[in-house]
């Protein structure tokens, strides 16, 4: 081959290459990461296969989080909460960005964690954003299929105070969404000056616009999620006064009736990065949740039946069939195949 036609053959495979590169700045994503397995409960082979694979769907994010299905546009959304954005992963197009800015209005100071986290869709396909940087819970105000930077603001402060940064969030069938509020979009986290209510809380707003306190005692609440019947109302600790989960038992208006402990991670001494934050149900009653060094399932009982080390993993959701769980780490979007 001349010189002249190896240069041209070099340039084009470059010019492939940065065609090819994500909307995240990434370079092609391999096809698989095969991550080691550890079984304590014969279920777990249920639900996943006994040599896992996952496939990498993105990867050179800043920081993913947040991810939701949404079947109208037969796509997965999901947050990068450092860079203020919403993307899009179709099964087909790949990776775009969905919407921007996600999070951080003008006005607000710039954080690193300035854009939104939590994702949700309510029955009637409303997006709903957990605006860690303008410290309120929202709503997408236009259609799902036409995207731009316009929210509803639905709850900024309870008595006279704004909340710290909504983290985290789940829609009741009653039409209340539950959201989590711990301080990771502060600048400082619990020690930043602009803290006004004095705990971090997971709270409740009714569809009549009235919020409430359901927990004011954790000291970082991070993930959430429902079960199957909506009884029971999970949620995750990140901080170290309780790492875990706890279950709160609810009544068909989605109230609080009571509260008891579900799973307790210390009791792991698990070595690794990440902690008990995003977690997603499945329809069977299991609850996937991320934990140190990856991902854990945990029977109804509290039973963990295994873990899946992938490192920091920031959040999890579930296909409309249940057939694939996704996965954000702070890096990368991931794709589990269930049995």
């Amino acid at each position: 081959m001349t010189e002249a036609r190896r240069s041209a053959a070099i340039g084009l495979v470059l010019a492939l290459l940065l065609a090819w590169i994500s909307p995240a700045g990434a370079a092609p994503p391999a096809a698989t990461i095969s991550p080691e397995v550890e079984v304590y409960d014969a279920r777990w082979h249920d639900f996943i296969a006994r040599q896992p694979e996952l496939e990498l769907l993105a990867d050179g994010l800043q920081w993913a989080e947040g991810p939701v299905w949404v079947a109208a546009l037969e796509s997965l959304l999901f947050s990068d909460v450092a860079a203020d954005r919403i993307y899009r992963w179709h099964e087909r197009d790949g990776l775009s960005v969905y919407l921007e800015p996600s999070g951080h209005g003008d006005g607000q100071p710039a954080t690193p964690w300035r854009g939104a986290n939590g994702l949700a869709l309510d029955s009637s396909n409303r997006l709903y954003l957990a605006q860690q940087g303008n410290r309120v819970l929202a709503r997408l105000a236009v259609a799902l299929d036409r995207p731009e930077p316009r929210f509803d603001i639905l709850a900024d402060r309870l008595d006279g105070k704004k909340l710290n940064s909504p983290n985290d969030l789940v829609i009741h069938r009653s039409g209340s969404v539950f959201f989590t509020d711990p301080p990771y979009g502060l600048a400082g986290f619990e020690n930043s000056p602009d803290i006004e209510l004095g705990y971090f809380g997971v709270f409740r707003l009714d569809p009549d616009g009235r919020l409430h306190a359901v927990i004011t005692d954790l000291d970082k609440p991070n993930g959430i999620a429902l079960s199957p019947d909506e009884r029971l109302l999970y949620v995750g600790n990140s901080g170290e006064g309780f790492a875990g989960i706890i279950a709160l038992e609810l009544d068909q208006q989605g109230r609080v009736e009571s509260r008891r402990p579900f799973f307790a991670a210390r009791d792991l001494h698990a070595d690794g990065p990440g902690a008990i934050d995003g977690m997603a149900m499945h329809r069977g009653g299991l609850l996937f949740t991320s934990m140190a060094n990856g991902i854990g399932i945990l029977a109804a009982d509290g039973t963990l039946l295994g873990k899946l080390a992938l490192g920091q993993v920031t959040n999890l959701a579930f296909d409309q069939r249940f057939e694939f769980l996704y996965v954000t780490t702070p890096a990368r979007l991931l794709r589990l195949k269930l049995n």
